[in-house]
């Protein structure tokens, strides 16, 4: 399992193709990208400052919201065919009765490949959002592709017109 504080290397673009047509190297990009959001790499990336059994109860606890039954995200996650770690949260919005619901994870727990969180306004609770979390993992890894086939088989016909 990888350590939390350990530096990622996180993306939100697979490539960018220039305006002739070839990809642009990853470095150019990451260049532009630091330079307009300001971002100085010379700046020494601090680990995370939590005691390493804390951090193991805290991924634990996120692993059961999902895998063990009284979890919070149990019931949409029980036939996940992997095992993943999140958390459910809700927040009053100061309306009588309307309540914004979240969901937070990752997955798969033991090498992450994937980080979602997903915010709904007035979903009730954070149990409510984590269908969604569970459809953007789905497709993340391919689990929503369905095998259609088709019958190419040509039919000889023949059509006659007065």
């Amino acid at each position: 399992m990888q350590t939390i504080g350990e530096p990622q290397e996180v993306t939100l673009i697979k490539s960018v193709t220039g305006t002739n047509g070839e990809d642009v190297p990853k470095e150019e990009i990451e260049k532009e990208v630091n330079e307009r959001l300001g971002i100085d790499h010379r700046t020494k990336l601090e680990k995370l400052n939590v005691k390493e059994e804390n951090l193991q109860a805290i991924l634990k606890g996120m692993k059961g919201v999902t895998s063990e039954s009284g979890g919070t995200a149990y019931y949409i996650f029980s036939d996940f065919p992997m095992d993943i770690a999140g958390k459910t949260g809700s927040a009053e919005t100061g309306i009588d009765g309307k309540v914004n619901g979240w969901f937070t994870g990752f997955a798969p727990y033991d090498n992450p490949e994937i980080a979602v969180v997903v915010l709904i306004e007035n979903a009730g609770s954070g149990g409510n959002t984590a269908v969604v979390a569970k459809e953007i993992m789905k497709e993340y890894f391919g689990m929503n592709v369905k095998k259609v086939t088709e019958n190419v088989t040509a039919i000889p016909s023949t059509e006659g017109t007065r």
